[in-house]
């Protein structure tokens, strides 16, 4: 949560958190809040945290120790509120 380069995009859909987290690897863990089923996926040098209270639209924070590590994730079709990559 205190990465150095964040990406945070608005609210997503389903179809674009799938595109988002395909690359990734999803942590086997448990759902974090119960109310807001929380997962999160990793790449080298990348965490990402996806929770959702609907199922319908999606809150997504991108954290990274470097810049580069968000580099893939800046050709998606995605309105992003911060971008560090």
């Amino acid at each position: 949560m205190s990465a150095d380069y964040l990406a945070l995009p608005r609210r997503l859909t389903a179809a674009q958190v799938a595109q988002l987290t395909e690359e990734l690897h999803l942590v086997p863990l448990r759902p974090f809040w119960p109310w807001a089923p929380t997962h999160f996926y990793v790449a080298p040098g990348l965490v990402v945290r996806v929770s959702s209270e609907d199922g319908e639209e999606f809150d997504v924070w991108a954290g990274a120790g470097h810049r580069s590590a968000l580099a893939p994730l800046h050709n998606l079709p995605v309105d992003w509120i911060r971008f560090d990559g």
